[in-house]
């Protein structure tokens, strides 16, 4: 949720749009953290940054054929699949924002086709991250619902729910992911949010200010897991990029997509609106990677093509 405020000068906006997104694509300037069994095969792992709310690239080059990994980091997980660059395959590790800083193991298990395994462990620090508090007055309806709106809050709930239960196991994906619009993004993800003086959950996602009507663009290739209207978010589409992979679109005007429409990385899927709980034309754009609520701006230039 935005308020609008001055307009740049076009040239400016322009400029700074270029300055942010450059500052969102340092991937790589804290080194790789490289896994390496006996064998030769590789596990490297790179990052923007080493924070809460980020996403880490797994990249996995097998020593032989039939050898494969399995990477476990904060208590989760990951087998590799095709879909990495250079035929590496890869895994994608999201961290959720409220994850406390500290150092966490990551563990690489290696395997190939006679049955032997090899572990591999080191050390990854997470560094403290900092989030902006912003108190937003709002329409009192939008921020405690009236009582004859359970039924309908209760069914979306249940309905996103089933959105994310959906797991496909492949990538689906095509190359880097792309910013759904050019213009320069609202720097409050993670932003501690009160409507009207009163404390609520915190911001998910990144605000995008642009024109009413401006077409929003896929950031990856997947399948239109939801295309409807929420009383929350107002006209809303989810894509599924697969291994558990979705990127959210809220407030829109209108949707160019339906439900189970395969999409490619740059189609448009809705245009910038106003709807829902919301204060002035803007897209909120969020990820989430099994479960975890990361900065979008993170999977930008994470090296996947």
């Amino acid at each position: 949720m935005i308020s609008r405020g001055s307009r740049l000068p076009v040239m400016w906006k322009r400029i700074l749009t270029v300055s942010v997104l450059f500052g969102f694509c340092r991937l790589g300037a804290l080194g790789v953290l490289r896994f390496e069994s006996h064998s030769g095969a590789i596990v490297e792992i790179t990052a923007r940054s080493l924070r809460p709310g980020e996403m880490l690239l797994a990249l996995f080059r097998p020593a032989e054929e039939g050898q494969e990994a399995r990477l476990t980091f904060l208590r989760k997980s990951y087998d590799f699949h095709s879909g990495g660059p250079a035929g590496k395959r890869l895994a994608l590790v999201g961290v959720d924002f409220l994850t406390e800083p500290g150092s966490y193991r990551v563990e690489v298990v290696f395997s190939d086709t006679s049955g032997r395994k090899e572990t591999v462990q080191k050390y990854i620090r997470l560094h403290e991250r900092s989030f902006s508090r912003r108190d937003i007055a709002m329409d009192p309806r939008l921020v405690t619902p009236p009582a004859e709106l359970e039924e309908r809050l209760a069914r979306e709930r249940t309905i996103l729910a089933e959105v994310y239960r959906n797991a496909v196991p492949e990538w689906l994906g095509s190359g880097d992911f792309i910013a759904p619009l050019p213009d320069a993004p609202k720097l409050n993800f993670g932003e501690h949010r009160l409507y009207n003086g009163v404390p609520r959950s915190r911001h998910t996602g990144v605000d995008i200010p642009a024109e009413a009507g401006s077409p929003i663009r896929a950031s990856n290739s997947g399948q239109v897991a939801l295309a409807m209207d929420l009383y929350f978010s107002g006209r809303t589409v989810i894509i599924n990029h697969g291994l558990s992979i979705f990127s959210v679109y809220c407030h829109c005007s209108r949707l160019e997509v339906r439900t189970g429409q395969s999409v490619a990385r740059g189609e448009v899927i809705a245009a910038v609106g106003s709807t829902g709980r919301s204060t002035g034309p803007h897209l909120h754009w969020s990820v989430r990677a099994r479960g975890a609520r990361v900065d979008p701006y993170s999977l930008l230039c994470l090296g996947l093509e």
